[in-house]
């Protein structure tokens, strides 16, 4: 199988990070097949034999795990063992179109965290970037063994405002409800450019960064069904946040977001029961990579977990 080692797009990326985590050791993952249901999910595993708790960071829909690995690197140096998984449909991943649905991403998540605290019996802590922030809440809320979350976006896409800064036009986010139905029913398994439906293009605040993205195939570039699509709209938390207290919640999200704002954020977040802290990301775009934000990023996410293996906060959410 094609292995990340022996493709070179996904190195574009490094050149739009600050200094200093260019810098830092480019540790190799491990790279490994998990087979789930009837597909091939590829891993990235940034091992630590002795580690707290294990980290598993979630992409979105314009993402996949390598892209990930400077903040797995940031973990990984802290002593925490790190999992960035290519969701089904994206990166590496091998999946027929019936899994690469919201829904199937829920399982495969919730199933990989069962898997991984099962062979460990560590605490398990989801990373969910972009779309993946509401996807790791999905998850939590479906019976994920998680002793917290860590999201960069918590937008629900049920909300108006949500569809609207979604959709590439908010015209597209206001029909996607009514419209999508009808085409999943007709051709569902039929694959389009996700960057002609989303406003993939604000994936980014650099325009440079953001054209790398939209020509990567394994990411922004990518082609999903139609079934995807409407996926992200119909799928619904088996627990709403007003009785979500499973686990606390780190928001931290970009402050300069121009693709999902704070306003799609926000209303989530603030209905949620259970501990939670919202970190803003100055200067940030929706993949947050600039200072003084990913600095931002790196102490808070290093605060919240090292809390999680505090004997107050282990005991009630491992």
């Amino acid at each position: 199988m094609t292995r990340y080692q022996d493709l070179t797009y996904w190195r574009r990326y490094r050149r739009f990070l600050p200094d200093w985590l260019q810098a830092m050791p480019d540790a190799a993952p491990q790279e490994t097949w998990w087979r789930w249901r009837d597909a091939d999910i590829h891993l990235d595993r940034f091992s630590a034999p002795d580690a707290p708790l294990t980290v598993i960071i979630l992409h979105g829909a314009g993402g996949y795990g390598r892209l990930f690995a400077p903040y797995a690197q940031l973990l990984h140096a802290q002593g925490y063992e790190v999992i960035a998984p290519d969701l089904p449909g994206y990166g590496l991943s091998r999946a027929p179109a019936e899994r690469v649905r919201m829904d199937q991403w829920v399982d495969c998540v919730k199933d990989l965290a069962m898997a991984q605290k099962n062979a460990t019996a560590r605490p398990v802590v989801l990373f969910g970037c972009s779309l993946g922030g509401y996807l790791v809440y999905l998850a939590a809320a479906c019976g994920a063994p998680v002793a917290g979350i860590i999201a960069t976006t918590l937008a629900d896409p049920r909300l108006p405002i949500v569809r609207r800064q979604f959709a590439r036009h908010p015209l597209l986010g206001a029909l996607a409800p009514r419209a999508l139905p009808w085409l999943d029913g007709l051709c569902g398994s039929l694959r389009l450019p996700i960057k002609w439906v989303s406003n993939m293009a604000a994936i980014a605040n650099s325009p440079q960064a953001a054209a790398v993205f939209l020509r990567d195939s394994l990411g922004g570039g990518n082609t999903v069904p139609i079934g995807f699509m409407r996926s992200l709209f119909d799928v619904k938390p088996a627990i709403e946040p007003e009785q979500f207290d499973r686990c606390p919640v780190l928001l931290a999200h970009p402050a300069a977001d121009r693709w999902t704002t704070l306003e799609a954020s926000q209303p989530f977040f603030d209905r949620l029961r259970g501990p939670k802290q919202l970190l803003l990301l100055e200067n940030c775009g929706h993949f947050p990579f600039e200072e003084p934000g990913i600095s931002q990023l790196r102490d808070g996410a290093s605060d919240f977990l090292r809390a999680l293996t505090s004997p107050r906060l282990s005991s009630a959410y491992a």
